[in-house]
């Protein structure tokens, strides 16, 4: 049980500090809703868990590993098997089928032809997007956009999933749809789940809300 650890998290942009000393401790099969206003720190409290960010002072250890203490391949292959990344506006390539961007993790992964079909093959399945595998975005309806990248953040069955602001522009029925595709995978696989978001919609889904710009700086 490795979880998520962040500990005294500082981080700052030119003259705004963002976050400060922040604290918090996300259990293995969490669905984690990181929330508050703007401004707040959430897409950055995300990026910094994902490696995107580094902060200014604190350790974050993720996996059981502490990322500060992680070089180059190691880190990568890290955040490559462990964790997966749904951006916001669920962007895909516009220049690659379907099936070619959800397979993107397992072609930088190095997976087998054979391996990766399969793969694909099943993940289109579970997320009942198996007809749109040929096509490209442009040709595709916004739901299915929507489940391409989440199997695309599931490709390399990941045990964290972070998703930054995933219902911003999605109608409240997509935005269900698209929340309930992920607390079904996180119950049957005991994924963790990290979701920043100023959404209220989604709080009825997580296990555990952590609510940035109040006056406390450690979550458990």
């Amino acid at each position: 049980m490795a979880g998520i650890k962040l500990i005294n998290i500082s981080k700052s942009f030119k003259n705004k500090q963002v976050l400060t000393s922040f604290s918090a401790l996300i259990k293995d099969g969490d669905f984690v809703m990181i929330t508050g206003p703007s401004g707040s720190g959430k897409s950055t409290l995300l990026n910094i868990i994902g490696g995107i960010e580094t902060p200014d002072s604190g350790e974050v250890i993720v996996g059981g590993k502490n990322i500060r203490g992680l070089k180059g391949r190691e880190k990568q292959e890290l955040y490559q098997k462990y964790v997966g990344f749904i951006f916001q506006g669920f962007f895909l390539d516009p220049n690659l089928t379907i099936g070619e961007n959800i397979s993107l993790p397992g072609v930088f992964a190095n997976m087998p032809a054979p391996a990766l079909k399969e793969r694909l093959k099943t993940i289109a399945k579970i997320l009942g997007i198996s007809d749109s595998l040929k096509k490209f975005p442009a040709e595709t309806a916004g739901g299915q956009a929507e489940r391409a990248c989440i199997a695309r953040a599931l490709f390399l069955s990941p045990r964290v999933v972070l998703a930054d602001e995933p219902t911003s522009n999605l109608d409240k029925e997509s935005a269900n749809k698209v929340l309930r595709i992920l607390q079904v995978f996180q119950e049957k696989t005991d994924t963790t789940i990290v979701v920043a978001s100023h959404d209220e919609a989604i709080r009825p889904f997580a296990t555990k809300v952590i609510t940035l710009g109040e006056s406390q700086n450690e979550v458990y």
